[in-house]
């Protein structure tokens, strides 16, 4: 079972009639054309002024809790019964939206402000779920505001009912990958269903193949693949998928080794993880399970297929850290043409194209979950290290002082790169999931 699709947003507004009604009824048609753009809105078009439209329009426009997040416009100060009503009744996400006012020259107009103020502190001190933002829903900073907003909101709603497949357990000695299921399940609504290594093994037949994405097969020498080591390769992809595909997962963690690494074979399962990444499937190595997690929030709210990493090195003069691994998505590589295979067919080498990006992690310390989040530009500088891997700039402090803050920190070893500047998103999916973030 995947996690429900959550893209469908709640807009409201809220206000009294001692206020200007009709400045914030114009707000609201500027607010609903905006989020229109990207997702479906439902909410009555009309600012609420009493109990009694409170109550049809939860009947009418969010029956059985349909909208996975609340955008709670405060049109003008409101009656401060109804935004507890609304987290009540819907328990869902509430981003509030503060209006500016149109004359402050000669009246305060709508007192929306004050009346955030006013709705903060009730949903706070109640402990409901909701960030906000305050500004014109027709400019442009405001915008990215509100839809950073609203996309937290939905990564949160969407991690609701996400079953996780676990194939195996954690690596041996991976104390790093160690995950507690049932705070899983309490704080973000994320279960595991387990699923033996057996099967994969049951599953594959070098005789069945499923074709790789690749019409060469060249290795650093530049010379091509034995025939041999590419059909192993896509026998190990055929069976992985087919366990995939039976399960009806969309996320894994995969414990790939020792049990499914075989040495002696001409090629190996870990080519087949970088395919399957761009077939649609999320997955973490290492029986990871909280990066699992973390690659699908990842995708959730960023751009393109998240890359699963180690940080192995970092360089001082270019600020940047070193981040490889085995089982990157080929679609990631600066030039497709420059993926080469190790002889042995477990190694994929490319360098990740540039572009600015976020590191992240949802990890554990002291029995809480706990969030991650680096600021960084992927580097236009190539990587020839028998994996897949990048030059990653931190733009907020130097790469030497990321490190020694996460080592100092006892971060766990894995992380997930993934393309755009999400650290706003990471700031309100922290505040409304209730999950600390480090900013570095």
């Amino acid at each position: 079972m995947k996690a429900r699709e959550a893209n469908k947003v709640g807009l409201l507004s809220i206000g009294l009639p001692y206020f200007n009604i009709q400045c914030a009824a114009k707000y609201l048609q500027v607010t609903r054309k905006f989020l229109g753009k990207n997702w479906l809105v439902s909410g009555p078009e009309i600012v609420i002024t009493n109990r009694e439209m409170l109550d049809n329009a939860i009947r009418e426009f969010f029956p059985a809790k349909n909208v996975d997040v609340l955008v709670l416009q405060i049109g003008t100060f409101p009656d401060g019964e109804f935004p507890l009503v609304l987290a009540e009744e819907l328990n869902i996400p509430i981003i509030l939206h503060s209006l500016p006012e149109p004359d402050l020259e000669h009246n305060i107009d709508l007192n929306s402000l004050c009346g955030v103020n006013l709705s903060t502190y009730s949903l706070s001190a109640t402990g409901h779920s909701h960030s906000f933002v305050h500004g014109d829903p027709g400019d442009k900073k405001v915008q990215a505001e509100l839809t950073a907003h609203v996309r937290a909101g939905l990564a949160l709603a969407s991690l609701h009912g996400l079953h996780i497949g676990l194939l195996g357990f954690h690596a041996p000695g991976f104390y790093s990958c160690v995950f507690d299921e049932l705070m899983l399940r309490r704080i973000l609504g994320v279960s595991l269903d387990y699923i033996d290594l057996g099967e994969v093994k049951r599953a594959f037949n070098p005789g069945v193949r499923k074709q790789a994405p690749h019409k060469t097969f060249q290795t650093p020498e530049e010379d091509a693949l034995p025939d041999t080591t590419i059909q192993w390769m896509e026998a190990h992809y055929a069976a992985l998928n087919g366990v995939f595909e039976a399960s009806g997962k969309q996320v894994f963690a995969v414990r790939d080794w020792p049990e499914l690494l075989d040495i002696n074979a001409p090629g190996s399962i870990w080519p087949a993880l970088g395919w399957l990444l761009d077939d649609g499937y999320l997955l973490a190595p290492e029986g990871d399970v909280n990066a699992a997690v973390t690659m699908y929030l990842a995708k959730l709210l960023g751009d393109g297929v998240p890359f699963f990493s180690d940080i192995s090195a970092w360089d001082d003069d270019l600020s940047a850290l070193l981040c490889w691994h085995y089982g990157g998505a080929p679609s990631l590589a600066n030039d497709p043409g420059q993926i080469r295979f190790g002889r042995d067919g477990r190694q994929v080498e490319f360098t990740l194209k540039p572009g600015p990006a976020t590191l992240l992690r949802l990890g554990m310390k002291d029995h809480q979950f706990r969030l991650l989040g680096v600021a960084s530009r992927v580097l236009d500088k190539p990587v020839t290290i028998k994996r897949a891997g990048a030059w990653l700039q931190s733009l907020n402090m130097p790469a030497g002082d990321v490190v020694h803050q996460l080592l100092d920190q006892g971060w766990e070893h894995h992380y997930c790169l993934i393309y755009g500047d999400i650290l706003t998103e990471l700031r309100v999916f922290s505040k409304l999931s209730g999950i600390s973030l480090e900013v570095l």
